[in-house]
């Protein structure tokens, strides 16, 4: 495994664009909201949320969310659908963990979607989730399973080849 880092800066203007991650991404949706009874008075972290696949089709279910991405070139696509779409409810926050920055706020719901395998140590970042994630809540993680490395093209900044759900 390297510890170079992708450049989701780069790819950021493009990142829709990809069909199979706007189907993955409607399918975790989709998982999310059948397994969870999501309400009106609900606040959302979406932690590594890109350009707010998930995001933007959780805010119509509930009070608010807040985006979060480490890449401000993510959030600049995400602030743009905001403003363009007048997503009211909706804010985006930089947190670099790699930098040792903490996640902050107090949410009834955590996600992250596909962010996981580029996490160095999970198990902090897990510790901060539970802190911020109001009693009574649930974290929502999707991520690969075992894989061998098979899912990107490349591995740069992939710290984990999936997880074992166990």
């Amino acid at each position: 495994m390297t510890s170079e880092k992708r450049d989701f800066n780069k790819d950021a203007a493009t990142w829709d664009d990809n069909p199979g991650r706007v189907m993955l991404t409607g399918a975790v949706f989709k998982s999310i909201t059948g397994n969870l009874h999501l309400s009106k008075n609900m606040d959302v972290m979406d932690f590594g949320c890109g350009t707010g696949l998930l995001s933007v089709s959780m805010l119509p279910l509930v009070h608010s969310v807040t985006g979060t991405d480490n890449s401000e070139g993510m959030l600049e696509v995400l602030n743009s659908k905001i403003a363009a779409q007048n997503l009211t409810g909706m804010r985006t926050l930089y947190v670099n963990i790699d930098n040792g920055e903490s996640i902050t706020g107090s949410y009834d719901v955590v996600t992250s979607c596909m962010t996981m395998h580029h996490i160095k140590d999970p198990a902090p970042l897990i510790k901060q989730f539970y802190n911020i994630i109001k009693p009574g809540g649930y974290l929502c993680i999707a991520d690969l399973d075992p894989d061998n490395g098979k899912f990107h093209d490349n591995n740069d900044g992939v710290f984990h080849n999936g997880f074992n759900r166990d």
